[in-house]
């Protein structure tokens, strides 16, 4: 499982980091609109303009700090806090309808 990243809140953001961010978020929506305004490109060539500019735009904000490194621990943890959250609502529905409660278990793997 690959490392993700994720964009930082706001607030965890410094202030030049927040500055930096909207002149450039300001500048990839200017060349996003110039994009799709221009009539002489087909849809495919639109997307794959508009994709090297999400690109570079990514690039920048990981090694500028804007975004935070996801492990793949933390994405499991992530993902199994969210099961339950869902087992439980999913327990007080079945509870409401009287019908066995369901439940999750770790499956040993050999």
């Amino acid at each position: 499982m690959e490392t993700l990243w994720r964009p930082k809140s706001p607030r965890l953001l410094t202030d030049a980091q927040k500055q930096a961010k909207l002149i450039k978020d300001s500048k990839y929506e200017i060349a996003v609109r110039n994009i799709y305004a221009n009539k002489t490109l087909t849809s495919e060539e639109k997307q794959a303009k508009k994709k090297v500019l999400w690109d570079a735009y990514y690039d920048w904000a990981i090694t500028n700090g804007l975004y935070e490194e996801v492990t793949p621990e933390q994405q499991l943890a992530e993902a199994e806090t969210g099961l339950a959250g869902q087992i439980e609502q999913v327990n007080l529905i079945r509870t409401e309808l009287k019908k066995p409660l369901v439940e999750v278990k770790e499956k040993k793997v050999m």
